[in-house]
C-alpha cells in the first residue's frame, strides 16, 4: 500500500512540474471559457446575484475568477494553502474527480449561486488529466499573473476622516454617528456586510437612528479620537453622541441578533 501511494504521488508530482500557466490558459480558452466566461469584477458579482438575482449577467456557471477563488482562496478552498506543492496536487484530484463525475454536492461554488447555473455534464474523453494538471497551474496562479497584468493604482493615504462634518450632520438630524473601521480586503467585513448589513431590519434600524459611515482604514486615516480607541481589527465600530462624545467601540464581526442590541443600547445613551 505504501509503495502505491509512492507511486502515485511521483506521477502527481510530475504532472504538476510540467504543468505551465501559459500552456493551461490555452487550454482554459479552448475547452472551458464557452461557459465559464472572463473575469468580472466582485463587485459587480455581488450585485448581480444579491441583488438583481441574476438578472443583470444572466451566468450559467462562474466566472474564471470565481473558480480561482473557489478553489485556491475562499473559506471553503481545496487543500493546504500553506503548502502551494501539496495543495495544487488536492486541487487537480478534485478537478479530476469533478470533470468526469459533475456533482452538485460536491461543488465548492457559493451554495446561493448555484441555483442560476446549468447542470455541469461529465468532460471524461474531452480533457485529459494532463490538460486538467494545466488547468490547475492556470487556476492556481491566476489572481496573481491578473494582478501583475492590471496593477491597481497607488492610493493615496494622506486624508483623514472628517469627523467634525459628520458630527455636525448628526447634531442637526439629532442622530448617533456610527462609524465602521474596515478594508476592502477584510473576510470578516464581508461576512458582516452579506449577513449583517443586508437585513431589512439592520437597514431600518440604522436609518431611523444613526448616520452610518464606513471607512477603509487602507485610505483613510481614523482621526484622534478614534485611533486611540482603535485596536487594530476590522471591522471596529464606534458611536459618536450628537455633541461629539465617544459613547462605545466595539472591536470585530458581530452576528445580526447581536448588532441590533448593540444599536439599541447606544440608541437609548442619546
Amino acid at each position: 500500500m505504501r509503495n502505491i501511494f509512492v507511486l502515485v504521488f511521483a506521477v502527481l508530482l510530475a504532472s504538476h512540474l510540467n504543468a505551465d500557466y501559459k500552456t493551461g490558459k490555452a487550454i482554459f480558452a479552448k475547452k472551458c471559457a464557452s461557459c465559464h466566461g472572463g473575469y468580472i469584477s466582485a463587485k459587480i458579482l455581488k450585485k448581480n446575484f444579491y441583488k438583481d438575482h441574476n438578472s443583470m449577467l444572466h451566468l450559467t456557471a462562474p466566472t474564471v475568477n470565481m473558480i480561482a477563488y473557489a478553489m485556491k482562496d475562499s473559506p471553503t478552498h481545496i487543500g493546504d494553502s500553506s503548502d502551494p506543492a501539496m495543495q495544487k496536487m488536492e486541487m487537480e484530484s478534485y478537478l479530476q474527480d469533478y470533470l468526469y463525475h459533475p456533482n452538485i454536492n460536491n461543488s465548492i461554488c457559493e451554495p446561493d449561486f448555484i441555483k442560476y447555473y446549468d447542470k455541469k455534464e461529465s468532460m471524461k474523453g474531452e480533457v485529459s488529466e494532463k490538460e486538467i494538471a494545466n488547468i490547475v497551474d492556470y487556476i492556481y496562479d491566476y489572481r496573481k499573473m491578473r494582478l501583475l497584468a492590471h496593477p491597481k493604482p497607488r492610493k493615496n493615504f494622506s486624508g483623514t476622516l472628517d469627523l467634525p462634518t459628520l458630527i455636525d450632520e448628526a447634531k442637526r438630524q439629532n442622530k448617533i454617528l456610527l462609524v465602521e473601521a474596515m478594508s476592502q480586503t477584510c473576510h470578516f467585513c464581508k461576512r458582516m456586510e452579506k449577513d449583517v448589513f443586508s437585513k431589512q431590519r439592520v437597514k431600518e434600524a440604522i436609518k431611523k437612528d444613526f448616520i452610518f459611515e464606513q471607512v477603509d482604514i487602507e485610505h483613510i486615516k481614523l482621526p484622534p479620537l478614534l485611533l486611540k480607541h482603535y485596536q487594530k481589527i476590522t471591522p471596529s465600530f464606534f458611536m459618536i453622541s450628537p455633541d461629539g462624545k465617544l459613547l462605545n467601540a466595539y472591536p470585530g464581526a458581530w452576528k445580526t441578533n447581536d448588532f441590533l442590541e448593540i444599536l439599541k443600547e447606544n440608541k437609548a445613551l442619546k
